[in-house]
């Protein structure tokens, strides 16, 4: 993850490989199996790792790519969980990028595997005088 990130935490990781995405850059919606996004709220951040593919999950990181939920669509009746989010920046400065185009590292050149979606809240200055 970015640097400096003591007054963050992750809500959620979503690493599934079934996400499929609409929309076009800044804006994507992201649409996830139901269940797992339950604890997301408008303004947190998605964070997403990206490595070169067929590298290893574990090699070099490329570059952070950072989003902000702008919104939540999750129902009990509805068959994905869809979360809007804006690309903002990535720490590399490579540019906009969908969040399902980004690799883990995993998986081949070929066919990589997505990297995973952290969820994350920044908890604000009031917790940094806890610490």
């Amino acid at each position: 993850m970015a640097p400096n990130l003591r007054n963050h935490v992750v809500i959620v990781t979503e690493s599934e490989t079934d996400r499929t995405v609409s929309g076009s850059g800044p804006n994507y919606v992201v649409s996830y199996s139901p269940g797992s996004l339950d604890n997301v709220d408008l303004g947190d951040y998605v964070y997403v790792e990206k490595r070169a593919a067929g590298a290893g999950t574990s090699s070099t990181l490329l570059s952070t790519y950072v989003y902000v939920v702008t919104a939540i669509s999750i129902s009990d009746e509805a068959a994905t969980d869809d979360i809007t989010m804006k690309y903002l920046y990535d720490t590399a400065g490579t540019g906009d990028d969908s969040p399902l185009d980004l690799p883990s590292g995993g998986g081949t050149s070929g066919d990589p595997e997505q990297a995973p979606h952290k969820y994350v809240r920044i908890l604000g200055p009031a917790f940094t005088i806890f610490m």
